[in-house]
């Protein structure tokens, strides 16, 4: 939701088959709606129920509704024009625990129920029970598991007043086009106006919708039309009436449910999706001028290149079988995206943004539905990031993407203290949604979180998981968990503190963080010519932030000397604990130490932090020209029988007050073991060492603290095992033609050795048994590498060396 078809003459022979009378015992279902559990949490359709729990013991397969909507019988309550329902519903149900005796609804309870029939009678009085918004129905029998049935309610009323921004059922009058009845049930006013179950966990596999409204000949203007899900299949007329009958096939919430009754000019195209030609549909409201007409048509046949190109991304438009469309006359916000057909204000229909934006939501929101509200962001921070994916995949639109995604981050960065996933507490009902900051995060918060993963994922990897998300979930419903799953699937990593720390939480269980942002502080500087080395040295966090670290991505802008043609934007992923990861195309493995080189076309000039508005960050950036840790000459370690002992080389000019050796049994967590001796003083190149005499039980990882003026530095990080470790040293150090690897082996074991660059990808490798290797360095380009012991498929010990020549 954006806040702020066919006439056929003949009836045909298959309207018989879905608009039989009750004794029509055709189920129409899709079978178990339940995610893949490797990707998806589970969800037990049995135990997972709305907010309001009703349904709990069902799961609903297929609906047949009939309604009579007169838009101009309006009632008057209290000064207020209110609309008024006449109509039945089928229910097909499947039972889904033993002995069910009763089953419910939710049913606002300003509705009357003339009857309910159930296996060919009515059911007693007593029997049917309207409490609050909660039908219930005791059906005189007691059902097993897994039994197939249905149920036919009938009712009528004056439907509710609207309810803050939520509308339900909804009177509007319009110049030129008269009376409007319109339905917007997005959140919990669904039940405002039938009897349904609001569970977006158990989605109505299949619906037949019948919807009878007043008809006269049609003089210069034509009488009431209907706009509903799905394909209308008939339209027949009976005297003064004229019964619309709509069919869908696809698996749909009950809040996507919509029907709108208004005198509408009608237009019909189509687009092609891989080969479908699927029907495209606009219901514009009488009583517009000709070129008024004109101007929504264009604006709205713009929308079928963004619908090629969202299919074309995100996998086909997932109901090509049925249709597209938009329909004029919506009260309460600019878009609403009922499933197939999505309603517009009447001020947004030629609004570029709103139009794609409820397209996007046919994927997210519809396809694939939000598990409970709390995950609402699923839906919507997709739809306003295609905003901006729209302008940039059909540019011919005229939208700017970085304008309108710099105004997102501008905004999101606004809101401190909410998440993009809405707490129990905030969810129960639509104003405590709608009209609260929750109604902006879930959109501009929501939004980055998406942008994010773009930027960490690259586009490659990034639309794969999406369309993977989209393809395996088709007609379910899913949670923050579920959308991670499949990010992780494609990156193979797990991302899980990015989303707890950015959207907060998944499903209703607790808040897991989401509040805030970070305000990183990056060093960067070119150790020789056409080199770009970057540190992440900092991280400050917005007030009020619930999140001890924010892991995600870092986007700079990397300027050379030649303006523009030298440029490039690189992506950091910041794991916390000076681990980094190459980013943008993928995620690279880990890498300790703080510190990430690159290989540029230009010598750098000048960086600038997240300059295209991709992430929910801001930050600072330094440029240390000279930074010490390129002047580590070796940090190594290796098991003695007094405990592992520690060493350290370092060539520097600049004073050094201490250097304090850190151990870790994570290579996350390290606390002090005390300050490394300096076994020559008064040198330029300094030797260190330390003997740690309490070492973990496992393995030890280690790292070194160098302090000098004001500065401090991290090395490596060096891991020691407590047994079958490879103890290695490497040198010269740095190597120039020949580097030489001592290996402590006495049982001659076999393993493989490794040389590694800067971004982690292997350059050489060999297998020995021997004490030491020789490796040929004079094809190395100039940089740090490092030599990996590899035991039983685990990295054992490493050490860092310089190629010069």
């Amino acid at each position: 939701m954006r806040r702020k078809l066919y006439l056929l003459t003949a009836i045909l022979s298959f309207v018989q088959l879905c608009f039989a009378q009750e004794r029509d015992t055709k189920f129409y279902y899709h079978g178990n709606r339940t995610a893949n559990a490797s990707l998806a949490p589970h969800i037990d359709v049995s135990n997972s129920t709305g907010q309001s729990g009703t349904g709990s013991n069902i799961d609903i397969k297929y609906h047949k509704v009939w309604w009579r909507i007169n838009p101009d019988s309006i009632v008057t309550v209290s000064s207020v024009k209110r609309g008024y329902i006449k109509g039945w519903v089928q229910t097909n149900f499947l039972t889904t625990q033993n002995n069910v005796s009763s089953i419910s609804f939710d049913l606002n309870s300003a509705l009357t129920v003339d009857s309910v029939r159930y296996r060919g009678a009515k059911l007693p009085g007593a029997s049917i029970v309207s409490s609050g918004n909660v039908l219930t129905l005791t059906l005189g029998v007691t059902l097993a598991n897994n039994v197939l049935d249905s149920i036919w309610i009938y009712y009528k009323g004056i439907t509710p007043a609207v309810n803050g921004t939520a509308q339900g059922y909804q009177y509007t009058s319009v110049a030129g086009a008269g009376n409007i009845i319109n339905t917007l049930s997005e959140s919990y006013e669904d039940r405002d106006w039938w009897p349904c179950k609001a569970d977006m966990q158990d989605k109505i596999d299949s619906m037949d919708i019948s919807v009878n409204v007043p008809w006269a000949t049609p003089t210069a203007a034509d009488t009431f039309w209907v706009a509903s899900n799905g394909v209308l299949i008939d339209s027949a007329i009976s005297g003064s009436s004229r019964t619309f009958k709509f069919k869908t096939r696809y698996p749909i919430a009950s809040y996507l449910v919509c029907v709108s009754v208004a005198h509408y000019q009608r237009y019909y195209k189509g687009v092609n999706i891989n080969g479908t030609n699927v029907p495209v549909v606009y219901y514009l409201l009488s009583g517009k001028t000709a070129a008024t007409y004109t101007s929504i048509v264009t604006a709205m046949d713009k929308i079928n290149l963004v619908l090629a190109a969202f299919s074309a991304k995100f996998g086909d438009y997932p109901f090509k079988l049925e249709k597209h469309g938009f329909y004029d006359g919506l009260v309460g916000a600019g878009g609403m995206e009922h499933q197939t057909f999505s309603a517009i204000d009447p001020t947004a229909l030629t609004d570029l943004r709103t139009l794609a934006h409820e397209l996007m939501h046919q994927w997210f929101g519809d396809n694939v539905t939000f598990s409970t509200w709390n995950d609402l962001w699923l839906a919507e921070g997709f739809a306003r990031y295609s905003e901006v994916l729209c302008g940039e995949l059909v540019p011919s639109l005229g939208l700017n993407p970085y304008t309108i995604r710099n105004s997102f981050k501008t905004s999101a960065l606004g809101y401190t203290a909410n998440s993009a996933w809405i707490p129990n507490a905030n969810a129960s009902t639509s104003n405590l949604i709608w009209s609260s900051t929750y109604g902006s995060t879930v959109y501009q918060r929501g939004c980055m979180v998406v942008s994010m993963l773009r930027a960490l994922a690259g586009d490659t990897k990034f639309f794969q998981a999406c369309t993977n998300y989209q393809t395996a979930l088709a007609g379910k419903s899913a949670t923050t968990d579920s959308l991670k799953n499949y990010f992780n699937a494609v990156l193979g990593a797990d991302i899980s503190e990015f989303f707890n720390d950015y959207a907060g939480g998944s499903g209703n269980g607790a808040i897991r963080g989401g509040i805030g942002n970070p305000i990183n502080t990056v060093n960067w500087y070119s150790p020789s010519a056409k080199k770009l080395a970057i540190k992440i040295t900092g991280q400050a966090k917005s007030a009020g932030s619930n999140v001890t670290y924010f892991n995600g991505p870092v986007v700079l802008h990397v300027k050379g000397t030649v303006p523009v043609a030298m440029d490039t934007t690189i992506v950091v992923y910041d794991w916390g604990g000076g681990n980094l990861s190459y980013a943008g195309n993928g995620l690279s493995a880990p890498i300790p130490g703080n510190l990430l080189t690159y290989n540029l076309s230009a010598t750098p000039t000048s960086v600038q932090y997240d300059d295209s508005a991709r992430t929910l960050s801001t930050g600072v950036i330094t440029n240390n020209l000279i930074v010490l840790a390129t002047t580590v000459v070796d940090f190594s370690g290796r098991k003695k029988a007094s405990g592992n002992e520690l060493s350290l080389t370092l060539n520097s000019t600049d004073p050094i007050t201490k250097v304090e050796l850190q151990k870790s049994n994570n290579g996350t967590d390290f606390v002090a073991a005390g300050s490394m001796n300096l076994l020559n003083p008064g040198s330029q190149t300094m030797n260190y060492n330390f003997t740690d005499g309490t070492p973990y039980t496992a393995a030890t990882f280690y790292r070194a603290k160098i302090y000098y003026l004001g500065k401090e530095e991290l090395t490596n990080i060096v891991k020691i095992q407590s047994a079958q470790l490879k103890e290695i040293s490497v040198s010269p150090n740095p190597a120039n033609k020949e580097l030489r690897v001592n290996i402590d082996n006495p049982a001659r074991e076999e393993f493989k050795v490794r040389i590694v660059n800067a971004e982690g990808k292997q350059i050489k490798e060999t297998t020995t048994n021997s004490d030491f290797i020789h490796f040929d360095t004079s094809d190395l380009p100039a940089g740090i590498y490092m030599v990996q012991v590899v035991q039983q498929g685990q990295v054992a010990q490493t050490s860092k060396f310089l190629v010069r020549h």
